[in-house]
């Protein structure tokens, strides 16, 4: 009996440094993935701690064979939390790149609101109530557009395409308000 428990003591001893070593490097994974995945994956947040917990709490308990053996699935979700977080980065670069003509359609609205503003009478099929309603809704995009371009120089990526996708049927509409050309 004794020699059964000391040959299993040695047998949990001989595994302790390999899944110190193993835990170790799961956290040091896990804390290096966790500001992407909180910010562009944060729904796979949750699973991440988990994993890491679960796999922490057997090498806690001295399960350090149990430890071992779930160090590859628990990486397994840190690395697939990692890779929707750069799937998802990737996704809002490519949509915030689509709205790199929205500084110069802002730009054209100003400067049509501005030459109407300086005309003595609207264009036929224009009134003022319509006119008003087009600065207003200018001063929304504009704004809209500045917190766009604040959070993506702030690289807030998330809220840039945000304020930048409630920008744009502003500006369209606008577009189409003012009689100017879609694209120039």
């Amino acid at each position: 009996m004794l020699v059964v428990s000391l040959s299993l003591a040695a047998a949990c001893s001989s595994q302790k440094e390999p899944a110190e070593d193993a835990v170790k490097g799961l956290q040091t994974a896990a804390a290096a993935a966790t500001p992407n995945i909180e910010q562009f994956a944060a729904d796979r947040m949750a699973g991440v701690n988990d994993a890491v917990a679960a796999v922490k709490a057997k090498f806690d308990a001295e399960d350090y064979a149990g430890a071992l053996a779930d160090v590859p699935a628990a990486a397994a979700t840190v690395t697939t939390a990692a890779e929707a977080a750069a799937a998802r980065r990737a996704q809002l670069a490519t949509d915030w790149a689509s709205f790199a003509g929205m500084p110069a359609s802002i730009g054209r609205i100003k400067s049509k609101v501005a030459e109407l503003n300086a005309m003595s009478r609207l264009p036929q099929g224009m009134d003022r109530a319509q006119f008003d309603g087009a600065k207003s809704s200018l001063e929304s995009a504009t704004g809209l557009w500045d917190d766009a371009s604040d959070a993506y120089d702030k690289g807030d990526l998330v809220v840039a395409v945000s304020k930048a996708q409630d920008a744009k049927p502003i500006v369209e509409s606008l577009i189409t308000t003012l009689g100017l050309s879609a694209a120039k």
